[in-house]
């Protein structure tokens, strides 16, 4: 079974002081979420984070955190600290940082980068992840560079995000299949069209097909799915976390659900 949880950069608005921290992880446990991925937080003493997750029995399935934090020696080993602190031994990054160029030679660079930081987080008992958007769907010398990233980083994590790979022009399904064994955590996101225009939806409210997607994690043994929802709310991103929450345990899917 997989744990449902809530990718906690759809709330970034209401988590931008220690104050308010506070106020939307109680927020988010009310709506019956007991799995949170930790992103998009302001300014904030760790500690504090760690005290109100355990108190509130939060478990953290993966944070987004800046690659210049982790790419340098001195504030990784604080990264790992505050992590253990966390309970969580994944450490994901959001998008290569655009001082490498998004060419051949500029995905060679950050490759190599990124290796030396998942040999680094092995030997600490964690793992780095990769949370992918749509440019990395394409392509250099006829290869897409997140099939680079994922062929020649054998060590690192995969956060699939199902709405960026579907805007990248590739199939979601086909993706979580061809990253079987290399995805923790898996991003629920839906896909609607307003017009010419896309937009971010709350699960069930957009075109993905989620009576595919979400049999295909628990075939593939995928441990957690978190809900994000960039934009494009329909009231509020807490309204959409749970208008998400529900479609998902009331579509006939309850049963794969731990929570």
């Amino acid at each position: 079974m997989m744990k449902l949880g809530a990718q906690l950069y759809t709330i970034r608005e209401f988590t931008k002081t220690p104050k308010d921290i506070e106020a939307a992880l109680r927020r988010v446990k009310a709506l019956g979420f007991d799995v949170i991925q930790i992103s998009g937080f302001g300014a904030c003493d760790p500690s504090l984070v760690a005290g109100w997750v355990r108190e509130l029995a939060l478990e953290v399935c993966v944070t987004h955190t800046p690659w210049d934090r982790a790419v340098d020696p001195v504030k990784l080993k604080q990264v790992i600290e505050e992590h253990r602190a966390f309970g969580c031994t994944q450490i994901g990054v959001g998008v290569k940082p655009d001082t490498f160029p998004n060419t051949y030679d500029g995905w060679t660079a950050f490759i190599k980068q990124v290796n030396e930081i998942c040999a680094h987080l092995r030997g600490e008992g964690m793992t780095y992840g990769y949370h992918n958007h749509n440019f990395e769907f394409e392509q250099f010398n006829g290869v897409r560079a997140i099939d680079r990233l994922v062929e020649e980083c054998p060590d690192l994590s995969i956060i699939l995000d199902l709405f960026w790979v579907q805007a990248g022009g590739a199939n979601p399904v086909a993706y979580l299949n061809k990253l079987k064994g290399r995805i923790k955590v898996v991003h629920f996101k839906d896909y609607r069209m307003s017009g010419w225009d896309r937009q971010f939806a709350e699960i069930g409210r957009g075109n993905l097909d989620w009576d595919e997607i979400v049999p295909c994690c628990e075939r593939n043994g995928i441990p957690y799915a978190v809900i994000e929802q960039d934009a494009d709310f329909l009231t509020d991103p807490f309204d959409s976390l749970a208008m998400s929450r529900e479609f998902l345990l009331n579509a006939g899917f309850s049963r794969v659900f731990t929570n």
